[in-house]
């Protein structure tokens, strides 16, 4: 268990999930979306994030948050640091998104709408707050797809920015901020930042995230482990074959161990069998045999 008092800020994109996304906490992620992109909705729903990725090297296998509101599908992807590629690889996600639900059948579907919001460290004091692209002819500058728009939050910028409380930005600033500055911009904000907060310090006090996430670096380091276990005791015999099976066999130790361990651990702290299944592979059946 990790006893360390660790805060994780919203930047940290399970600390985001975990508070917006919880169940129950569905109004707080409405009108996040709504505020950046100034408009409402009637209808709002969190819809699975799952993706088939094509690529061993794209990260994991979940979009980070997909929202299905009113007509318009919206991908929330949370970068705490910027790198080249990154835009590629945010925009294979949302292209994902498009290319599985315009099609009907035979048919395209025109009346969807589709926007991803990337909330990105890195991106410098010098690009604006919140700039839209979207996809057009480079010759003729027309837009070339219609219904597909990406938000690009600047959080460096908006963290540049004074204090002022009639921002309509101010809310984003939580998105890094450390505890202390956290307290001090809820104090200073509307109820629904004064909510964000309470959130997050509702999971830090129940220790169920810090926890989470020491199950998730337990894992690494069981595997890790199981992992040079195997590949010394290959090199041990000297033998090539033996090398291999040592590895193969570490490796695929480590990672079951991990995955029970971790599916205990969730099962400890409450975690819905279903959810536990998406987070670890671990088929229901064995799920249910570790309760």
């Amino acid at each position: 268990m990790n006893t360390k008092k660790d805060f994780y800020k919203l930047i940290n994109d399970k600390m985001f999930k975990a508070v917006f996304c919880t169940p129950g906490n569905e109004d707080l992620l409405k009108e996040f979306t709504e505020r950046i992109l100034k408009t409402k909705f009637k209808n709002f729903k969190i819809i699975s994030p799952e993706l088939t990725k094509n690529n061993i090297y794209e990260k994991g296998k979940y979009l980070d948050i997909l929202i299905k509101a009113d007509v318009l599908f919206v991908n929330i992807e949370i970068n705490s640091h910027n790198y080249n590629g990154l835009s590629e690889r945010n925009f294979s996600y949302i292209a994902l998104v498009y290319a599985s639900h315009i099609k009907v059948g035979e048919e395209y579907n025109n009346n969807l709408d589709f926007v991803q919001i990337n909330l990105t460290v890195g991106l410098g004091t010098n690009q604006p707050e919140i700039s839209v692209s979207r996809v057009i002819n480079k010759d003729t500058l027309k837009l070339k797809v219609r219904n597909l728009d990406i938000y690009d939050v600047n959080l460096d910028k908006i963290n540049s920015r004074c204090y002022n409380k009639d921002d309509e930005y101010n809310f984003l600033e939580m998105i890094t901020a450390p505890k202390e500055e956290l307290e001090k911009l809820a104090e200073k904000g509307d109820d629904f930042m004064k909510e964000i907060n309470k959130q997050v310090n509702k999971l830090h006090d129940e220790n169920y995230f810090a926890n989470f996430i020491s199950v998730e670096e337990d894992e690494r380091k069981i595997r890790n482990t199981y992992y040079k276990n195997g590949e010394r005791r290959g090199e041990e015999n000297g033998i090539k074959i033996g090398e291999k099976r040592g590895k193969e066999t570490g490796i695929k130790i480590g990672k079951e161990n991990a995955l029970i361990e971790t599916a205990k651990n969730l099962l400890k702290y409450g975690m819905p069998i279903n959810d536990i299944v998406k987070n670890t592979g671990l088929s229901k059946q064995k799920i249910e045999s570790l309760q």
